[in-house]
């Protein structure tokens, strides 16, 4: 008896370990979180300067420079989190609630998988007691008992979500992803459960927020329209599909709801200033490439719906940096495309400085700006500056040379 009471009393302590302080944390920030997110936004300022200063100096493609970009702002979403669930001082997160349900209701589970599941030889409960901390081995442990318990026990949603958190934790991202879409119907009225899955899904279809993940983002704000990550995915998003005011729009909201003095405001203001800047720019029809996009039928089967078209121009003399891009769905084909300022990758060079470009568009399937082996591609098509009835067919499949060939 002694044994059983003391391997569940382990048990407990790994699972509250890694549950209950994010649950108990009181919705809004202390004065050592807010100094924690100064540090790692330190960091990220820091990386972001090393990436335009790689791009200044030529040794960063532009397109690459827009990628990296891109991650250290999704990274930031998880700055950004903590304050999108902000409440009114002195009030606690409505999980303190299942926080405490689940130190009561946790011994009784403990001690039903040890009864049903455990035997006393799988365990060290001395070197978990002294262990300073959860070891991935430890966690490995409790996804091991969770996943068998689950087997048995499919609809017990708490259950997959500590599953899903547990296999984030060891960055299993695949897993933890396929954990949350058992639950996801049981998450509906959880905006913070919708955006973090949203988040998940983009980031394992090589940043898209287009389709599902956009789809979770929407039904998250129609919970909490005020719900800052929630805004700045759907801001995100917006801005890759060129819809700029839109964009703006919403991260102008977020901003509303953030501390106004705060590194977020700020970051997320500069992003608002240039979607409002290209949302508003006078394009003259002479300074623009326009077109049709299309897949050909021979290749409909090796593209998926949600996979991303890039329609770049590039400089006639052969610069391999896009002046302008534009990114859609495979689902939006055939699409009719136009290239100008305010597609531009940056201000410095654009569409309307050049007299002639090189066009081409190229099916992406990691969402990856960067040509790679196996994306679908169309012909390169040089064109004078305000041609407007491109035809461009994506026919023919990336094949990259093997290193040394």
């Amino acid at each position: 008896m002694t044994l059983f009471i003391l391997l569940a009393t382990v048990l407990l302590a790994l699972v509250l370990a890694l549950i209950v302080p994010p649950l108990w944390k009181k919705r809004g920030a202390g004065v050592s979180d807010a100094e924690g997110r100064e540090a790692n936004l330190a960091v990220f300022r820091n990386q972001l300067a090393e990436l335009e200063r790689e791009r200044d100096e030529g040794s960063l493609a532009a397109a690459e420079f827009e990628q990296a970009q891109g991650e250290l702002r999704r990274r930031l979403l998880e700055e950004v989190s903590s304050a999108s669930t902000a409440a009114p001082e002195g009030r606690t997160a409505p999980s303190r609630k299942t926080a405490i349900a689940l130190i009561f209701v946790l011994p009784l589970l403990a001690a039903a998988g040890y009864a049903q599941f455990g035997t006393p030889r799988a365990f060290d409960p001395l070197a978990a007691a002294q262990a300073p901390s959860l070891a991935p081995e430890k966690i490995q442990g409790m996804i091991d008992g969770l996943s068998k318990h689950l087997q048995d026990n499919p609809g017990d949603t708490e259950s997959w979500l500590m599953l899903a958190r547990a296999n984030l934790s060891l960055e299993r991202h695949s897993e933890a992803a396929a954990a949350y879409g058992k639950v996801e119907d049981a998450m509906g009225g959880d905006p913070d459960y919708l955006t973090s899955y949203a988040d998940l899904l983009a980031m394992l279809a090589g940043g898209k927020l287009s389709g599902k993940p956009l789809d979770l983002i929407e039904k998250a704000l129609r919970i909490d329209p005020e719900h800052v990550l929630g805004l700045w995915l759907a801001g995100t998003a917006a801005y890759n599909r060129n819809d700029y005011a839109g964009a703006a729009g919403y991260w102008e909201r977020a901003i509303k709801v953030l501390p106004p003095d705060s590194e977020d405001a700020r970051m997320l203001g500069e992003s608002a200033a240039e979607a409002k800047r290209r949302a508003t720019l006078k394009i003259d029809p002479a300074q623009t490439v326009a077109g049709k996009v299309e897949l050909s039928p021979k290749l409909a089967t090796q593209a998926a719906p949600d996979d991303t078209v890039f329609i770049f121009a590039r400089p006639a003399d052969g610069t391999r940096v896009p002046l302008a891009v534009a990114r859609v769905r495979v689902a939006d084909l055939p699409y009719a495309f136009v290239l100008d300022d305010s597609t531009a990758m940056t201000p410095e060079r654009s569409i309307s400085g050049e007299s002639r470009v090189i066009v081409e568009a190229r099916v992406s399937r990691t969402g990856n700006a960067i040509a790679k082996d196996g994306d679908l591609q169309s012909e390169a098509l040089t064109t004078r500056v305000g041609e407007r009835s491109l035809r461009l067919k994506i026919n023919r499949i990336v094949r990259r040379p093997a290193p040394g060939a």
